[in-house]
């Protein structure tokens, strides 16, 4: 929104327009090749957003990832090199190991 907003950099445009920032007369420095991740770490929530994407609702669903299976996913990230990660949902704080997954992945 600060870019949309008001035309000034923040420190993510070199991650979110790469190349473009440069072209664009973007202030960024240190341009990363690498992807950033969203991840849809559940499907469950128990908001109803309106502008929300996600077919979600308020209940558990099969087939989501344990806490082992999640930090798992999060060393293949980092062996990647991917420099951010962005756990999203459904609602991600309904998670109860969201916090565990966070220090993972920090660390």
């Amino acid at each position: 929104m600060t870019r949309l907003l008001c035309d000034e950099p923040t420190p993510g445009d070199d991650l979110r327009f790469g190349e473009n920032s440069k072209k664009h007369g973007m202030r960024v420095a240190g341009v990363h090749h690498r992807p950033i991740v969203i991840w849809n770490i559940t499907r469950t929530c128990n908001l109803h957003c309106a502008h929300c994407y996600a077919s979600s609702q308020d209940e558990q669903y099969p087939g989501e990832l344990d806490t082992d299976q999640a930090k798992a996913v999060l060393r293949d990230l980092s062996d990647y090199n991917v420099p951010v990660v962005l756990f999203s949902g459904g609602e991600p704080t309904i998670r109860p190991d969201l916090a565990e997954l966070i220090a993972y992945a920090n660390e």
